[in-house]
Order: structure tokens, then sequence, then C-alpha cells
């Protein structure tokens, strides 16, 4: 068909081409030509222009050539992580392996790191799977409760880091076989491990030795090792590094560390000597991880209607003023308020209210749960699992969610806002204390450290055991900073409970607020020494009618 295009000049000068209401077009047709007389400005002279544009319904091919990507394509993918994230995916793919044990480990040679290893004891690959693992671009099916979703995880987390990728495996009762990628390859060929380095390997790698299956993920010519010969440059890299990555997995793993299914260990080793530091474990870092609630109500559950579902947001608003780790996030703790997204317990974003408010310090103590577990069509996420786009939809249906009992979504950003009010106006009148040392349970420490401001450059104060040689039931001891109690109470105080550094935490707390100020002040006065003796005399009748019934 031809379509015949006759500019002519037009009878209103102030239409342009193309401007709505350009009345003055005119249409004339046959079934093989279409003509249309299109108005133009009247400065502008054309002569009749005619365009043929042909249309083939159906394209022979006559011939097939593979295009290959381009090499330069593996240096490109995983640009968006960084080293945290990639190891972070790693562990995610040791997870869906249904691993309980796994290692990271920084290969040292001569005291320089050489190479990085994730070490996992999970069900390990067949040939025809590990294949499959390390082909580029390959997307391969996963189960509703993985946490990998894009089928590229190892390649780009791993070339987003290192410039060699070595994948050694294992599956239960099977040889153990290994694959290699260079990230500068320029034919796509990847290289078979000879089998017999890949089983020595493989058995000296502690998960898997002590399983029998199991993976090993080696990355080599890592961009970011130091290569300064100062031992002290990568002592301070490698421990560094550790704890960064320790509170990033700590973080993000939280929910599955806390269930005991998996453990994950971080350590380094030097190849040279055979030396290994001590490992260190990652703990779980709970970013709604407070004992007591900062508002009453609170944690609230509101709903978010979307696309005739029922999304749950898991309102929550921390105490003011916390020190928590799992508040403070290694950071300032007004960064990190906002919208959590879950999936499968695994946290796939920390904070930010994506538009649904706007950020304030005053809405620092404000953090919402969303498990997407099941409504993973409601977000956008990158292929790094690190950030996550909400859509519209959900958008929506967050700024109108309401619980069951009226509660708005703006009226939760209210409370949260009123409660850091609060928490700001009631501390400011409490006294300094010295803050609290061995002997007083972590979950204590944690309380004292929420809730009072601590005097700096100050020795905490341990509260500890020993036979004292008499009845009384405490000494204070200011010099050496410690109340010790006597421990000739100490089974009558813990009773069936098995005695620890830690023990008797309800006790220790008590008489941390009753005595703090006495290792607080510069002096030990009149008054002071009145206090003690008439504690002492009221604890020690207590103890001993304890011990005699």
């Amino acid at each position: 068909m031809a379509v015949a295009l006759n500019w002519h000049e037009a009878a209103h000068p102030s239409i342009v081409w193309g401007a709505t209401g350009a009345t003055d077009t005119r249409l004339r047709s046959s079934p093989d030509r279409i003509d249309v007389e299109v108005p133009v400005m009247q400065a502008q002279r054309w002569s009749e222009a005619t365009y043929e544009v042909t249309w083939i319904t159906d394209l022979d091919a006559v011939d097939h050539r593979v295009l290959p990507p381009d090499p330069d394509v593996l240096t490109a993918i995983g640009l968006s992580h960084d080293l945290n994230s990639a190891i972070a995916d790693l562990v995610d793919n040791s997870v869906d392996a249904g691993a309980t044990s796994i290692l990271i480990r920084f290969v040292l040679v001569d005291g320089k790191p050489r190479s990085l290893l994730v070490v996992d004891d999970g069900r390990g690959m067949s040939d025809s799977q590990l294949d499959q693992a390390m082909t580029i671009g390959r997307r391969r099916s996963y189960e509703g409760s993985d946490l990998g979703h894009f089928g590229m995880g190892l390649k780009s987390a791993s070339f987003s880091q290192a410039d060699i990728l070595t994948v050694l495996t294992r599956a239960a009762e099977a040889p153990g076989i290994g694959r290699r990628w260079s990230r500068h390859t320029r034919d796509f060929i990847c290289d078979v491990i000879d089998s017999g380095q890949a089983e020595q390997a493989l058995a000296s790698a502690g998960p898997i030795a002590n399983s029998g299956h199991g993976t090993i993920v080696r990355w080599d010519d890592v961009r970011e090792f130091p290569t300064s010969d100062n031992p002290a440059v990568v002592d301070d890299y490698i421990s560094r590094t550790t704890q960064q990555i320790r509170a990033h997995l700590g973080t993000t793993l939280h929910a599955l560390l806390e269930q005991g299914k998996v453990t994950v260990t971080i350590d380094a080793a030097d190849v040279t000597d055979g030396s290994a530091g001590a490992p260190q474990t990652v703990e779980a870092i709970d970013p709604f991880g407070y004992r007591r609630s900062g508002a009453r109500g609170y944690p609230k559950t509101l709903w978010a209607e979307v696309d005739h579902r029922r999304i749950a947001l898991e309102c929550h608003i921390w105490p003011a003023r916390s020190e928590a780790l799992g508040f403070r996030l290694g950071g300032a703790a007004e960064q990190y308020q906002g919208l959590y997204f879950y999936r499968n317990r695994r946290l796939l974003e920390i904070g930010g209210w994506k538009s649904t408010a706007i950020p304030h310090r005053r809405l620092q103590l404000a953090r919402v749960a969303i498990d997407v577990s099941e409504n993973i069509d409601l977000i956008n996420m990158n292929m790094e699992k690190s950030a996550v786009q909400p859509k519209p939809s959900l958008l929506r249906g967050i700024e109108k969610a309401q619980a069951e009992d009226g509660t708005s979504f703006s009226d939760y950003l209210r409370d949260a806002e009123s409660a850091y009010k609060l928490g700001n106006t009631r501390n400011t009148g409490r006294p300094q204390v010295v803050p609290p040392g061995p002997g007083i349970a972590p979950e204590v420490k944690r309380a004292i450290l929420e809730e009072l401001p601590i005097l700096g450059g100050r020795e905490p104060v341990a509260i500890r055991w020993k036979r004292l040689d008499n009845t009384d039931f405490f000494e204070v001891d200011r010099r050496a900073a410690t109340l010790w109690l006597n421990s000739r109470y100490r089974a009558t105080v813990n009773g069936d409970r098995r005695s620890s550094l830690n023990d008797s935490p309800l006790l220790k707390a008590a008489l941390y607020l009753l005595l703090e100020d006495i290792f607080r002040g510069t002096a030990f006065g009149p008054r002071d020494k009145d206090n003690v003796e008439l504690w002492q005399a009221v604890l020690s009748a207590a103890a001993q009618a304890e011990a005699d019934h």
C-alpha cells in the first residue's frame, strides 16, 4: 500500500503541521492508496512529496548465524554489587542448597590475601547441574522458598569482585568436580578442573570434610585486596572487612540465623605456614530486636488492600535513644527508618520510605516489616537483591493501610513522632551513670544503655562472686570498680540453675541500680557509708532467711 503526503498551504496560517485541531487536513483513499493533505505554516513552500511505504507480511530467512555476546559483557555484570552484597549472594546460594554450615575464608600466601572462599556443606551439584550453574545468562528454576531469584547471582556476584571464578563441588557419594571461568575470556569456553585436585581441595574444606558433600566457590584476583607488603595494612583490611561482612550478613540473614538452621563463620588462613586465625561467628542483628516497645500498643499490624489481596505491615516503634546494635546498625539510626522488605525470611532492603512518608529525624523510631514472599509480583527487585522498588499499587495500599482497631498509616507515623519527642524529653533529666561491666548479663547491659545516659571515660562496674570472710551479702570495692557478692549465698540465689559469669541477672540488675551511684561519686562520704550499711544489713538478713528455708 502507498501513502502520499501532499503538503499544501494552510487556509489558516496559525495552524502548524501536527498541531491539535488541524481541521484543514484532507484525506482521499482508494483500495491501494491513501492521499493525505497536511497543512503547513504559511511561510513554508512545499511541493507535493510522495513517500512509498512497502509492507511485507512474512519475511523469509535464508541463513542462520550464531552471534555470541561480546566477551566484555562479563566485565559489566554485577556492577551494583559491593563486597558485602556479593558475598551475601553466594551465601544465599548455600542456604538454598540446604547448607547448615558456611565458612567464608580469606586465603593468604606469605601474608598477602590471594583468594576468597565460600565453603558450604550443602547438597553439592552433579556434573550437569554444575554446567548449568556456570552458564552465563541461564536462569534455573527455583522453589518458592529459595532465596535465589534471577539465576545470575553466582556469576554476577563473583565477577563484580574477582577476575577468576572457580566452583568445586561434590554431591553425596559422588566424585568431586570443578569448573573455572575467567572474567576476561574471549571465547566463553569454561575450564574443567582436574578431578583429583578438586577432590583434594574439597577433602580439606572444613564443612565439606565433616559432611562428605558441599561446594566451594573460589575467587582469585580479587580486585579489592590490598597489594601492600606492610603486614599492618593487610591485618587492618582483614579485620575491618570481616567486621563489615559480619554486620551485613548478621542483618540481612538475621531471621535465618536466629532460627539456628545455619551458622556462618569467617576466618583467614595463611597457606604458607598453615596458620589460621580464630573463626568469627556471624551473629544475628535484628533491626526489630528491642525488648520493650517505644509506644503503647505497638508493634501493630496494619493491612494494605492491594489487588484484592491483604498485605500485612508489621509496624514497630523502637524505644527512644536506644544504643542497641539492632537499632544503630553500625550508623546513625535516623538513616534506617522506613520499610523493611523480606522474602523467605531474608531481608532485601534496609529502610527507606519509598515516597510513602517524608524522612525526618522525628521518624527514626519507625520501622515497618513487610513480607513479600507470597506477593513477589508487587515489587521490582534488583539483581543484587539489595534494593526494592514497590509497584504503585502496593505504595497506594501502604498509604491507605489500616489496623483492625482503625489505626491508619498516618496515625502510626504520628505515634512514632510522639514517641521520639517523649523519649527525648523523658531522658534529659536522668543523671549519667557508670557503665555496666563484667558479670552483668548482655541483655541487662543493653537495657541500661538504652534507658540511661552513660558517663564517658569511666571504668565499667563489674558484679562478681567471691568468698567473703564474713556473712555480709556484698562488698564494695571502689578502687577495682567491682561489687563483690558473697559466694556462700550463690547456690541459694541461683537455686538449680547453673552458675556462670552472668548468672543471677535479676539480682545483679537490682544491685546495679541500687549501688551504681556509690561508684559514680568521687568521694565515699558519711551518707554513702550509711546507705551501704543499711542495704548490707537488709540484704544479708534476706539472704540468710532464704538459705534457712
